[in-house]
């Protein structure tokens, strides 16, 4: 049985591509991005989830974990990752929830299950999308959502960075009713410190899509401080203005919310707490630049 583990489904989604849709969040990522809004999904296994602001302090998991992988300090639970087996004692005795797993582990058909409960909200426009993490981590597990999607007649599209091998962008370019592409920053040496890996390998993917006949989105993140600058934003112009056919750019703002996702892995955030999204000028400006290389922006 072919599975994955799904760290969120998001319905209702306006934000993951066209219409009304249901947004699959699929654990596991190649990149590492410093801004990453989904950090829990970047390890594809599965793992212990601590909530402070819903914790009430009764350290009731603690006790019930034979494992001493918990433990109390000034910042509630930690967690010892390594200790952890999983056996989900501490999951039972939370009485809030606080301490939970990150992921469910589905099948195919379990997948799809969920996706046709929100069939009659799709309309002429909406269907599924495959987000994450990174769905291509998953490509047996996602490549047959997507085609038990469109034996079912869903749009189905997908959210990646397209650090892929190409055989396995081919199989979802074939597969899927749309590619929604991240181009983070063009300079390699900015994308390899931003995100862990180097650019290469996602821009001759895209030339290799825009080569054939399939239907893509070019999505740029803007992150204050790392891609929103105009040098980075001429460079993408440039980019897609020489792939030889019309693809359209989205820029997607900046999001401050996911700070407490932070807090509870007890990672590092980039961003000041008053960090806030970029003033829609300065995005109106940004904009310009792709305008201004006969490029949609949108």
């Amino acid at each position: 049985m072919i599975t994955a583990n799904v760290f969120d489904i998001k319905r209702f989604s306006i934000n993951d591509g066209d219409g009304i849709r249901t947004t699959i969040f699929l654990k596991g990522c190649p990149l590492a991005c410093k801004w990453c809004q989904n950090p829990e999904g970047l390890i594809p296994e599965i793992r212990l989830w601590y909530a402070r602001n819903i914790c009430v302090s009764c350290k009731s998991c603690i006790v019930a974990c034979e494992e001493n992988a918990l433990r109390w300090d000034d910042r509630g639970v930690a967690i010892d990752h390594a200790s952890c087996t999983r056996c989900s004692e501490c999951v039972v005795a939370c009485p809030t929830g606080a301490i939970r797993f990150d992921a469910r582990e589905m099948s195919v058909a379990e997948a799809l299950e969920e996706i046709k409960k929100d069939r009659p909200f799709y309309g002429t426009d909406g269907g599924v999308t495959l987000s994450g993490g990174e769905c291509m981590v998953s490509p047996a597990f996602s490549l047959g959502v997507l085609r038990g999607c469109r034996e079912c007649g869903i749009n189905a599209q997908i959210e990646t960075s397209l650090y892929a091998r190409p055989e396995i962008v081919d199989a979802f370019a074939e597969t899927t009713d749309k590619i929604i592409a991240d181009i983070k920053l063009i300079d390699p040496a900015r994308h390899y410190l931003a995100t862990g890996v180097d650019n290469a390998l996602i821009l001759s993917n895209i030339r290799r899509l825009a080569q054939q006949d399939t239907n893509l989105l070019i999505r740029v993140p803007l992150i204050p401080g790392f891609t929103d600058d105009e040098e980075n934003m001429r460079g993408i112009a440039k980019f897609v203005s020489s792939l030889g056919r019309d693809i359209p750019v989205e820029l997607l703002n900046f999001n401050p919310m996911c700070r407490e996702k932070y807090e509870s892995l007890r990672k590092t955030y980039q961003f000041d707490p008053d960090e806030r999204e970029i003033p829609q000028q300065r995005v109106d400006a940004l904009k310009q630049i792709l305008t201004d290389c006969g490029l949609v922006a949108i």
